[in-house]
């Protein structure tokens, strides 16, 4: 007797507990600490590349992963806000988790599905499955089987069907680059079932890539800018009560070419005109017409700029985003705060008559920048220049005693990159000529330098200057002003604002 009433209050105790998780009173800490977890993987998984350990965990799998997107929203950021609605709940109304818990397993079986069926064995999304996989344990209510498993099964048809379409993938990869031509972001192929998507394509056509695709910009931009011209101007003569033709007739009338200019002109482009082989007064004739030709168009497109504002002229053509690759700068020279907010990779040869160009200007971007940038230095000597692989070793065995950068100076000066002359510009530096000389002749950093040249390689990189900043490669040698703009949007990028000395010397 005593047994059965035990057991009668311990059922009874039971279904006061089912009742109270129902209801949604107090805090449910399993969901808790589940959500928190799966916050923390969601986190990590879109922010992998930026986190060294994190990075280092996961192969490029995880990067095409954590680019999947629903509604041009990235699946990472949706299970990122997906486990805060979960914590939310657990504060609040815990019997609530089991409906979204199972909406989302839906979802994340069609995302493990194409994990499976890609090839593409994603850390991140491996650790999320399992996290689903407990949640779901401990949010399973028996009463409402059917109804989290209907739930569960309309979220994974549906997305089964839009997911892959939306970005691109092989379910229907080849219906819809007939229809649109292909997704940037999504697959350009699969083989046997493993995908070879765009974002791959471009870090491997890296810099090629890149410049097609400015020159394609600045093309539009050129376009784009005559067609806003037109715009302006046809609306400010109507306003004026005018024809388009006799505004600029006004706009032009007072354009006068003088002596001085034209002499300036050929001071300034003497080698061009060298190539002219008519006389003096016919060239000056001609230079007189093409330079009033320049200075109408100039006053006439300044006009229509400087009244851009009252016909609210917005352009939304964008320039396109270099690539992004993630390079490890490893054991290679550096200079600058490890944990500044913008890190510049540059990929550089010592015998590169562009690399010498910019050393200088190199120079005054980190000198403007301070301590919010940090230069790292990788070596990639071309096959073209004799004495670039040598030199690149000359400039690690520097390394050696602390003279890196004040020796790479040399580098970039000297005519002279021979070995004997090497060695001798260590010793007027104060540096050990023998022991510099013994790592020049042992090859000490060949393999470093090797290592280098592949890195670069594999980022797409085939030309120098190259720079990678926080991930974006900048092809060429930047002006100046360019440099710094470029510092200065990767800045704002980390939520700084700040704007470089505007003559840093």
């Amino acid at each position: 007797m005593l047994f059965r009433r035990a057991k009668v209050s311990q059922k009874e105790g039971t279904e006061a507990e089912s009742a109270s998780f129902k209801k949604g009173s107090g805090i449910n800490i399993p969901l808790l600490t589940i959500s928190l977890v799966g916050l923390l993987v969601a986190v990590l998984s879109g922010f992998h590349e930026s986190i060294p350990f994190a990075g280092s965990l996961c192969s490029n799998a995880c990067s095409d992963a954590s680019r999947m997107h629903f509604l041009h929203v990235h699946f990472w950021i949706w299970g990122a806000l997906f486990y805060l609605a979960v914590a939310l709940l657990s504060v609040l109304r815990p019997g609530r988790v089991a409906w979204v818990a199972f909406a989302s397993a839906g979802v994340e079986a069609v995302l493990v599905l194409l994990m499976v069926r890609m090839r593409m064995p994603c850390l991140f999304c491996i650790a999320n499955a399992g996290i689903m996989v407990v949640l779901l344990g401990v949010a399973f209510r028996k009463d409402l089987f059917w109804q989290q498993a209907a739930l569960a099964l309309l979220f994974f048809v549906g997305f089964l069907f839009w997911t892959p379409y939306e970005n691109n993938l092989p379910f229907f990869a080849q219906a819809n680059s007939s229809v649109s031509g292909g997704n940037d972001s999504g697959a350009a192929a699969s083989v046997d079932g493993e995908l070879i998507t765009n974002q791959r394509l471009d870090v491997l056509l890296g810099s090629r890539l890149q410049q097609m695709r400015m020159d394609i910009y600045r093309m539009k931009m050129q376009r784009l800018d005559e067609l806003i011209v037109d715009a302006v101007l046809e609306r400010e003569a109507k306003r004026q009560g005018k024809s388009m033709q006799e505004l600029i007739t006004g706009l032009t009338s007072s354009v006068h070419v003088s002596d001085a200019d034209i002499d300036k002109y050929m001071q300034e482009h003497q080698q061009q005109l060298k190539l002219y082989m008519k006389t003096v007064p016919d060239l000056k004739q001609r230079l007189n017409q093409g330079l009033e030709e320049q200075k109408k168009e100039q006053a006439v497109n300044g006009y229509a700029h400087a009244h851009e504002s009252r016909y609210k002229v917005r352009v939304y053509l964008s320039e396109p985003r270099p690539p992004v690759v993630t390079i490890d700068p490893g054991h290679a020279p550096a200079i600058g705060p490890k944990n500044a907010p913008v890190t510049v990779v540059e990929f550089s040869d010592y015998q590169c008559p562009a690399c010498r160009a910019s050393h200088p200007i190199e120079k005054q971007i980190r000198a403007a920048f301070g301590d919010k940038i940090r230069w790292v230095y990788k070596e990639f000597p071309l096959k073209v220049h004799q004495f670039a692989f040598k030199a690149a070793e000359a400039g690690l065995c520097a390394m050696d005693q602390g003279k890196f950068w004040q020796y790479q100076d040399q580098l970039y000066t000297t005519p002279d990159l021979s070995v004997p002359n090497m060695i001798a510009m260590a010793g007027k530096m104060g540096m050990s000529a023998k022991e510099f000389s013994n790592c020049m002749n042992t090859s000490k950093y060949k393999a470093m330098v090797k290592k280098s040249i592949s890195e670069a390689q594999q980022a797409g990189i085939d030309r120098t200057p190259t720079y990678v900043v926080n991930g974006a490669v900048i092809v060429g040698g930047p002006s100046l002003d360019r440099f710094k703009k470029i510092i200065d949007e990767a800045l704002r990028a980390k939520g700084i604002r700040t704007q470089a000395a505007a003559n840093p010397k």
